[in-house]
């Protein structure tokens, strides 16, 4: 889940982020009439959800919390592996999927024997249409246009995504809503929380594939900073920048801090800025309208004055993952927090390599920062709209066998595959990738949908206590977003522009090229694009809705 290889949109869901966080979609409540009563907080308010049945069949050795969002941990993939679904989803139908990719795409059916079991398993041929992540938007864009859906697919928010939604995908209610979900009891055991995402139109209109709550982790370089001597705890924005001094060596091609969006994202907490909007009284402030958001655009000038920012970071196609790897960048911040599994796998072979987590602390050093959290979604998929419920029955089936639980052996097949194949097992009962395995199993079923999120890393067990501790310290104090949940319609085009001069004013400030006086303009620019437009639409669902949830 690493968000470096993400577009801008990826970016935002890769850390758990509608594209609604920076004014790009879903802004999909409708605007008038019987669009915007169809897509009202006061009718989807009263959506019946899934209800929550959580699995029981295995036990993690650290507990997960549902109220903070801690994620329960497993040391060790389990021995005893029962079964989550009694009988297979199909019988030799044909149900045909479409979802991004972010690795080489895998063999085909007729030469993937790991591909070739998913089938029987399923009793389907499942029949996947792969595209890169970088032209997923445009392939997406192409299948609506077409009206030539396949059974399931990755859904991309954009304007008018309501509407979409209600013309070409099928509402759910009456199959999952409320002790309807008894029948898939994999979907049932995805928390409440995640559905709420999946709410449109006063109907649940997709399955949701869940992350955690927690959104970013603060990667450092552990063993760089313990060969220097410094803690990777700083308290507060003097001890930051005297942090970022000591580990800056230009001499030795190394500097703290490689990219200023994520680094904006740590001060934000620093600095209490609202995690998007702010909610006082039933009015509503976005980030980019407060002191707290300019106090951060100094400091990022301020880091980028003291000389320990990367000089390439403005620079888009700078590869910070291999920076950070190579110790030419130290700090990692706000990545998403999948990125501590991916970055610990793509350095096995860095001796001495060790990671760390940085917690964030208030700007005056004396208390841990409220922790800004995601909407714990990676992405939601639509089933197409169809006169047979049959049909969404089976597709259902099969969505719920693709949502075994960690530990099941529906959940053993789907990441890892077969034994002796695609993985085998360690001393520890830990399952490890073949070659084979680690090309045949990246059939991308997982963005269809997912099983709830674990703390698990094969081989690896004392980094999920370290995780598991890291994030119930950070989420003893959580700030969500009040907005999470509503939607509101407006120009994307306009909201895309408004925002890219503001990023790029931002930047300008940041290495002195212009004025905070400018920065001004640029939110006020932003404001009058779709800034105040979506303000008004929140403000009016969240009086609908009865206030913030």
């Amino acid at each position: 889940m690493s968000t470096r290889p993400l577009s801008r949109r990826g970016l935002l869901a890769g850390l758990g982020l509608g594209a609604a966080t920076l004014g790009l979609g879903p802004l999909t409540a409708c605007s008038s009439g019987s669009r915007a009563t169809r897509n009202s907080a006061e009718a989807n308010s009263a959506v019946q959800l899934p209800r929550y049945v959580p699995f029981d069949g295995v036990t993690p050795d650290l507990p997960g919390d549902e109220t903070t969002g801690v994620l329960p941990g497993f040391r060790h993939y389990p021995t005893e592996t029962p079964r989550s679904v009694g009988e297979t989803p199909g019988s030799g139908e044909t149900v045909s999927g479409l979802a991004n990719i972010y690795s080489a795409v895998p063999p085909g059916v007729d030469r993937n024997s790991y591909w070739q079991g998913l089938n029987e398993r399923l009793g389907v041929t499942l029949d996947m249409q792969m595209v890169p992540n970088a032209d997923y938007e445009q392939t997406f864009s192409i299948t609506m246009a077409s009206g030539d859906l396949p059974d399931v697919m990755q859904l991309w928010p954009g304007a008018n995504f309501a509407d979409m939604l209600h013309n070409s995908f099928a509402p759910l209610d009456e199959f999952i809503g409320g002790d309807a979900v008894a029948d898939y009891p994999n979907l049932a055991n995805i928390p409440t929380a995640h559905w709420r995402n999946c709410v449109y139109n006063g109907a649940i209109y997709a399955v949701p594939v869940p992350r955690g709550r927690i959104r970013h982790y603060n990667l450092y370089r552990k063993d760089i900073l313990d060969e220097l001597g410094v803690s990777g705890e700083p308290r507060g924005w003097d001890e930051f920048l005297a942090l970022c001094r000591e580990l800056t060596d230009p001499s030795r091609r190394r500097w703290a801090i490689g990219s200023v969006t994520q680094a904006m994202y740590f001060l934000a907490r620093m600095n209490d800025e609202p995690n998007v909007w702010r909610e006082e009284g039933g009015r509503l402030t976005h980030f980019y309208e407060t002191e707290e958001y300019q106090q951060s655009v100094r400091d990022m000038a301020a880091l980028w004055e003291a000389g320990v920012i990367h000089p390439d970071t403005f620079n888009p196609s700078t590869p910070f993952s291999q920076y950070f790897g190579a110790g030419t960048t130290v700090l990692s911040l706000a990545d998403g927090y999948g990125s501590w599994s991916t970055t610990t796998l793509g350095n096995v072979d860095n001796e001495g390599f060790e990671l760390g987590l940085m917690p964030v602390y208030d700007r005056e050093g004396t208390e841990l920062a409220a922790w800004h959290t995601g909407n714990g979604v990676f992405n939601t998929a639509g089933l197409r709209r169809q006169d047979d419920p049959e049909r969404i029955r089976l597709v259902l089936r099969v969505l719920n066998w693709l949502a075994a639980p960690f530990g099941t052996q529906e959940h053993l097949y789907r990441v890892y595959g077969e034994a002796g194949v695609d993985h085998e097992r360690n001393d520890d009962g830990d399952p490890i990738y073949t070659s084979d395995g680690q090309t045949n199993t990246a059939v991308p079923t997982r963005y269809l949908v997912d099983a709830p999120a674990v703390l698990y890393q094969p081989g690896r067990p004392d980094d999920v206590d370290y995780q598991h501790a890291f994030q119930t310290t950070v989420l003893q104090r959580r700030k969500d977003d009040p907005t999470l949940g509503l939607y509101v319609d407006s120009a994307t085009a306009r909201a895309e522009a408004a925002e890219r001069n503001l990023l790029a004013t931002r930047d300008d400030v940041i290495q002195g090229r212009t004025s905070l006086t400018d920065l001004d303009r640029a939110v006020d620019d932003w404001r009058s694009a779709v800034g105040d437009r979506m303000r008004t639409g929140y403000e009016e669902q969240l009086q609908q809705a009865g206030g913030t949830r």
